[in-house]
């Protein structure tokens, strides 16, 4: 690795975010300026950012790692993702951005009606988006000691000035740094990969997906981005920041289509790496490791960068999604417009995480609970409040309490029908009550 230009890329797109931050600060007026960019999200930067919000360090050094294991078949990793946004823009994002709120977990509250069901949901959003943000914080921390830098000096002001620059500028900020990093990474991998092909390299046209070493879940690989996606905050505080529903619809297939293509180059460099032989200290990333030795220290040097944008990308996101939640769920300020309220909620969870970071060393296993917990509890009441006709309170309480408990004892894939099948009856109940009702009071 070219340590000079490293080094020099690092420093520059940092400031380059600052300035972003900075200038993106001027537009900010109220609380929905801060959090939802005034709701004037248009059709680029809305593609741009839900596409930088899903390739993250996950997507882009998780299926190196998976490809390296099982070959090709780990397509399933990213593909998840992909089909979360085609469902997005196939109307659900659409539909989100009509009903004109600030956050998922205010749906309770608009269409069920309880202040208290909202708060409960946005807690366990909370919860699960801040146990990966931390995640996301460790996966860094790491990254700079598997490139030398063991001290926490360089991660501790890398992760500074992403707090700074959420902290001036909110969704603002967060988009049009999405919009360079998205940029940044597209362009190095691209570079990587064609680097590979005139290179002196074996012809990947000639590569056999090799047997999977593991048990593949490809199962849950699918299912859980897919169905987390449609009710996490982060995009849909995308979809609530758009324009226009269209935007939204239009965004989400863009940023899916990209996607697909993008994921592609990691997993390759994964199946590449295992069928040379290619060894991976331990510890060390795989996808890092394949670039060093199959490109020149300059690329690779690039591509480490843009892996970086990915984690900030990533992060950045989930910041400004957990602020959100605290600030327009729970109200620590009387006024709605009182911006520095929500700057300071935003910095104080930036450094918790930074903080949590060093005490952690894997965080895996939270991150799956939370996870799962997420979808198993949430996806039902929030899915059937967009999609059904004049959903019931009740209904969300047996659905959110049959998910609660079935999470303990089934998988998401089995705890979601369950879920499904207490709203449906007891809504089909409620409904039928009501006609009786009707009918004696005739």
């Amino acid at each position: 690795m070219n340590v000079p230009l490293f080094i020099f890329l690092l420093s520059s797109l940092g400031v380059a975010f600052i300035w972003l931050g900075k200038k993106a600060s001027g537009q900010v007026k109220s609380q929905e300026d801060y959090f939802l960019s005034g709701r004037s999200l248009g059709l680029f930067p809305l593609a741009m950012t839900l596409l930088a919000t899903q390739l993250g360090g996950g997507v882009l050094m998780g299926g190196a790692e998976e490809a390296y294991r099982s070959g090709w078949v780990v397509i399933c990793y990213p593909l998840g993702a992909v089909l979360g946004l085609l469902l997005l823009g196939l109307g659900f994002g659409a539909k989100l951005r009509r009903l004109n709120v600030t956050t998922i977990a205010e749906i309770f509250e608009k269409i069920y009606g309880s202040k208290r069901l909202r708060k409960v949901a946005s807690i366990l959003s909370i919860v699960s988006l801040f146990m990966i943000l931390v995640g996301q914080g460790i996966a860094s921390r790491k990254f700079f000691a598997a490139l030398g830098f063991d001290g926490g000096i360089l991660f501790s002001s890398f992760w500074l000035i992403l707090v700074i620059y959420t902290v001036l500028g909110g969704l603002k900020a967060v988009v049009n740094t999405d919009i360079l990093q998205a940029c940044f990474i597209l362009g190095a991998f691209a570079l990587a990969f064609f680097s590979t092909l005139f290179g002196a390299t074996p012809d990947p046209t000639t590569f056999v997906a090799s047997a999977p070493q593991t048990s593949v879940p490809w199962l849950m690989w699918l299912l859980m981005p897919l169905l987390y996606m449609l009710i996490e905050q982060d995009m849909g505080q995308r979809c609530f920041a758009a324009k226009k529903p269209k935007l939204v619809s239009l965004g989400s297939c863009i940023a899916a289509a990209i996607l697909l293509v993008a994921c592609f180059c990691p997993i390759y460099f994964g199946t590449m790496a295992a069928k040379m032989g290619i060894e991976i200290p331990a510890g060390s990333s795989v996808l890092v490791t394949a670039v060093k030795a199959l490109t020149s220290p300059t690329i690779s040097t690039v591509l480490i960068c843009a892996i970086m944008m990915a984690i900030i990308s990533t992060a950045d996101s989930l910041l400004c999604s957990i602020s959100s939640n605290l600030s327009c769920d729970f109200s620590f300020s009387r006024k709605k417009s009182s911006v520095l309220a929500s700057q300071a909620i935003t910095f104080c969870v930036g450094m918790s995480a930074l903080a949590l970071t060093f005490f952690f060393d894997s965080v895996v296993g939270m991150l799956m609970f939370s996870y799962e917990l997420a979808v198993s509890v949430l996806f039902i009441p929030i899915t059937m409040a967009v999609l059904w006709k004049n959903p019931k309170k009740s209904a969300a309480i047996v659905s959110m309490v049959i998910g609660g408990i079935s999470f303990f004892f089934f998988p998401a894939w089995i705890t979601v029908p369950l879920a499904f099948t207490g709203f449906a009856a007891t809504d089909a109940i409620s409904f039928t009550r009501r006609g009786e009702k009707g009918t004696l009071n005739a």
